[in-house]
């Protein structure tokens, strides 16, 4: 991905929230207008980002991932197996032990640290 175009629509002063549409060089269309409307709270989400173009390149910095979804769902239009298992899952229910979906976390082991020679 090369650019990245946002759209602000709106500011929801109830909300505190700028409401942007975004679209990228890798979209299938360029134009924001194209794509759901994502909602940002910039005073929460980048307090410290207080100028207009520091504003808009942290929603660009969140507009890199969401353009990423856009290409992935554009992708699944496509897959036809795929779409397949999620519609086929409409109507089903299934309930799991929390300890059978919890991620496990891959234990890393490094060695002995020498202390002296770490830089911080």
């Amino acid at each position: 991905m090369n650019t990245i175009t946002i759209k602000v629509i709106a500011w929801e002063l109830d909300g505190q929230s700028l409401i942007c549409k975004f679209a990228s060089d890798e979209t299938l269309s360029s134009n924001p207008d194209d794509y759901n409307a994502i909602a940002f709270q910039p005073s929460l989400m980048w307090p410290d980002a207080i100028t207009d173009v520091e504003i808009l390149k942290e929603i660009a910095r969140c507009g890199v991932g969401i353009c990423e979804e856009i290409k992935a769902i554009e992708s699944l239009r496509n897959d036809s197996d795929q779409i397949s298992v999620y519609s086929g899952l409409v109507n089903t229910s299934k309930t799991f032990n929390i300890s059978d979906i919890r991620y496990e976390s891959p234990v890393v082991t490094t060695g002995p640290v020498d202390i002296d020679s770490v830089e911080v």
